[in-house]
C-alpha cells in the first residue's frame, strides 16, 4: 500500500484515505494534532490537496492542541476546508480567534456549556457553521434540544483527549441522528473498524493517528498526549 511522504517524517496512509474517499457521502477529515507539530502546516496542505477536511483541536490550555497561529495561517492561506474542534467548554475563550474567514466549521462541546443556542448563535454570526459534540456518556435525549440550533453533530467515540479503544456500541448515535442532521465520528478511527463507521451512517469521519502513519508499520507514537478525538462536514 502507498502513502506519501510529509515533513517530520510522517507518513499518509492513502489506502485508508482513499477507502473512506470511495464513500458515497462522505467526508474524511484528517485531525493534525496526531501529527508532531512541525509537520502540521505540511500535513494540513496535503488534506486540503486531497480534497479532506482539516480538522484541528483546541484545547483551554493554548499549551496543547494545535495552536490558534497555525489555525490563523493556514485560513488566511486558503486551506481547507478547515474544522475547528473546540475539545472543552473552557475551549470557548478562542472563539474570537477561530471564527473567521478561511474557518468553514467550529465544532463545540455540549457538555459543561451553559448556553449552545447562543454559542451557536455567534458562531454562525461571524460565517462559520457550528456544530455540537458529544461525548460518549451523553445520550441523544439530553441534547435533542441543542441540536436544533447547530448544522451537524459530532459522536466522540473516545473521551476527547482520551486513551483506549473506540466503543463502537455509540455508532447507534450515528445511526439514530443522521435522520435529523449530518453526523460525524471522532476517536480512534482506523482500518479496523471503519466499516463499522460507515455502516451507521457517518457522512464526516475523523481520523487521527492511524491516518498519518505507513498502514505496514505502527511507529511509537511521536506525542504520547496526543489521543485524536475530534471532525466535521461540507
Amino acid at each position: 500500500m502507498n502513502s506519501n511522504s510529509v515533513d517530520a517524517g510522517t507518513n499518509f496512509n492513502t489506502a485508508l484515505a482513499d477507502r473512506l474517499h470511495r464513500g458515497v457521502g462522505v467526508d474524511l477529515a484528517g485531525s493534525i494534532y496526531a501529527v508532531p507539530a512541525p509537520g502540521r502546516p505540511a500535513m494540513a496542505r496535503l488534506l486540503a490537496r486531497r480534497q479532506a477536511w482539516v480538522h484541528a483541536d483546541v484545547f483551554a490550555d493554548e499549551r496543547h492542541g494545535v495552536s490558534l497561529d497555525l489555525i490563523v495561517d493556514l485560513a488566511g492561506g486558503g486551506v481547507g476546508p478547515i474544522d475547528v474542534h473546540l475539545l472543552t467548554a473552557g475551549a470557548l475563550a478562542s472563539l474570537d480567534v477561530v471564527c473567521r474567514p478561511g474557518v468553514t466549521r467550529v465544532t463545540f462541546p455540549f457538555e459543561d456549556l451553559d448556553d449552545v443556542e447562543a454559542t451557536a448563535g455567534r458562531i454562525r454570526a461571524s460565517g462559520v457553521r457550528p456544530w455540537l459534540a458529544i461525548s460518549p456518556e451523553t445520550t441523544l435525549a439530553q441534547c435533542a434540544d441543542a441540536l436544533a440550533h447547530v448544522d451537524g453533530l459530532l459522536v466522540m467515540l473516545l473521551e476527547p483527549g482520551g486513551h483506549g479503544r473506540s466503543d463502537l456500541t455509540l455508532l447507534a448515535k450515528v445511526a439514530e441522528a443522521r435522520e435529523q442532521r449530518p453526523v460525524g465520528v471522532d476517536g480512534g478511527v482506523g482500518e479496523d473498524n471503519v466499516a463499522h463507521v460507515l455502516a451507521a451512517g457517518a457522512s464526516y469521519v475523523v481520523v487521527g493517528r492511524q491516518l498519518f502513519r505507513s498502514p505496514a508499520t505502527a511507529p511509537e507514537d511521536p506525542q504520547p498526549h496526543a489521543r485524536n478525538r475530534s471532525d466535521d462536514e461540507r
